[in-house]
């Protein structure tokens, strides 16, 4: 037996505005379990690339040394990275010594990446004892 509210209202089908709509939600909901895997190398190195950004806006205003809180945000991240690079950048918070430390921490960023992508063979297990 038909529902009676649904019975007096004649049937039309969805335009092809209201099945691209429904068709693009269906895709977005079935999009959340399917998100990239963002490696932690990447991410570090979208870190580095937005501090090298910020060291080349302080080298356009034409400033001398670098804000503290960018300074110590240079020096955590590259002292996390490398003790031998966070001794090469010491003292100085001039932006172009800084930038050239961060530029040699972004090459062993890529180096760890490009390892990372390398292939890897399984190790394989044996079926049957000999």
């Amino acid at each position: 037996m038909p529902r009676m509210e649904n019975a007096a209202l004649p049937r039309r089908s969805a335009g092809p505005l209201e099945r691209t709509v429904l068709e693009l939600r269906r895709i977005d909901r079935h999009a959340v379990w399917r998100r990239p895997r963002v490696g932690r190398t990447r991410l570090l190195l979208r870190e580095s690339d937005a501090l090298v950004d910020l060291i080349e806006r302080c080298r356009e205003r034409g400033d001398r040394l670098l804000p503290t809180q960018l300074w110590s945000a240079v020096v955590r991240f590259v002292g996390a990275l490398d003790p031998a690079l966070r001794d090469e950048l010491g003292i100085n918070r001039e932006p172009g010594h800084v930038a050239d430390v961060l530029f040699s921490s972004q090459g062993l960023l890529l180096e760890r990446a490009r390892h990372e992508r390398i292939p890897m063979t399984a190790r394989i297990i044996p079926l049957f004892r000999s």
